[in-house]
């Protein structure tokens, strides 16, 4: 057998052990054993299991006023299921976790007289799963937007991820969807009508965004790497690549041909039978298929476990009842396809218990 094909089984054996290990869960039976670190991270080395922890759940713990042996008790459970990476909600809303230079601290991580960010990477490396910091770039402390095209908002932004990444031993730096206003936004306007006037020759006010973005996410991939130059950048854009692209302003054809970031993880959280045909789950994954074809970027596919047994509309048909299943042939699906390196669970709080 040559190297390729030995090369090809090695990788299909680590993403069925990872595969195995997540269905024996799913269907509400214990593993025989929990995975020895040694195995997690074998299987982390060709599919990437990764877990969403959100500022709400962070919350939580933090709220309860027992966070160390919480968020304890949180590695464990993450790592028991398989996981090799965790993407930890770091700023959600202009804020911090911890003193930082360029953003307030939460009000609920005063209260610990201890390094959180330090103590959840030391407390995760332990179980044997990887940190990513976790960053919402353009979100304002009340929920809102702020301007992407505003130099001085964007500088505060890279410093604050640059300040991370120099001041803790992270695996990886994450932004999610929120990348922009929607298209009917005005947060941009008076920054636009400035650009607009200045210009010789001027875009359009969606090329500008698009490019406002995408050199922003260059600028951050570089920040991200300014200690160590192997912390991987990761971005999580919304599931349709022509709403990102003429909505959010999000060029996600140009991340992936150009390199914007190491990880794309795009959010297919949609069903089989998704009413519009066009989101359901494998023409979204063959639509993200026929846009990354980049070396050195990985494709990694965010699945939706908080839709398990959902009674939500538009698929609560599909979910309520099957909801498991339809995870687990997702799961099947991704790990099993030579061109898909992983998955991301969202979120932390809907994984079954063992």
């Amino acid at each position: 057998m040559n190297s390729k094909c030995s090369t090809e089984r090695d990788d299909n054996v680590r993403k069925l052990f990872a595969a195995l290990l997540f269905m024996s869960l799913l269907c509400g039976c214990a593993a025989q054993s929990k995975p020895t670190k040694e195995e997690q991270i074998t299987a982390g080395e060709s599919a990437v299991i990764g877990v969403w922890i959100s500022c709400y759940e962070l919350d939580r713990m933090l709220d309860g006023g027992n966070f160390a042996a919480d968020f304890a008790a949180a590695a464990e459970k993450i790592a028991s299921f398989g996981a090799t990476d965790a993407f930890v909600h770091m700023r959600a809303f202009s804020d911090s976790l911890f003193d930082s230079a360029y953003y307030p601290q939460k009000e609920n991580a005063k209260r610990y007289g201890f390094d959180l960010p330090k103590y959840m990477i030391e407390t995760l490396a332990k179980e044997g799963v990887r940190f990513h910091a976790w960053i919402n770039p353009f979100r304002s402390e009340n929920g809102g937007f702020l301007d992407p095209m505003d130099e001085n908002v964007r500088k505060r932004i890279l410093c604050g991820v640059r300040e991370i990444a120099e001041r803790y031993d992270i695996s990886g730096v994450h932004f999610d969807d929120y990348f922009y206003p929607g298209a009917g936004d005005k947060t941009d306007a008076e920054s636009f009508a400035a650009y607009e006037s200045a210009a010789a020759q001027a875009l359009s006010i969606d090329e500008y965004r698009r490019s406002t973005v995408t050199a922003f996410m260059f600028a951050a991939k570089s920040a991200a790497k300014c200690r160590d130059k192997n912390v991987v950048f990761s971005v999580s854009p919304a599931a349709g690549i022509e709403k990102n692209e003429g909505s959010l302003f999000a060029d996600v054809r140009k991340w992936c041909a150009e390199g914007a970031a190491d990880w794309i993880i795009p959010q297919l959280y949609f069903g089989f039978e998704y009413p519009d045909p066009e989101y359901r789950f494998d023409r979204l994954l063959d639509k993200w298929k026929a846009v990354w074809r980049q070396d050195g970027v990985k494709l990694i596919v965010g699945l939706a476990a908080y839709k398990v047994k959902t009674a939500t509309p538009p698929d609560a048909d599909e979910w309520k009842d099957n909801g498991a299943d339809v995870l687990r042939r997702q799961m099947s699906v991704c790990l099993g396809d030579g061109d898909v390196a992983g998955i991301a669970l969202f979120s932390y709080s809907y994984l079954p218990d063992r």
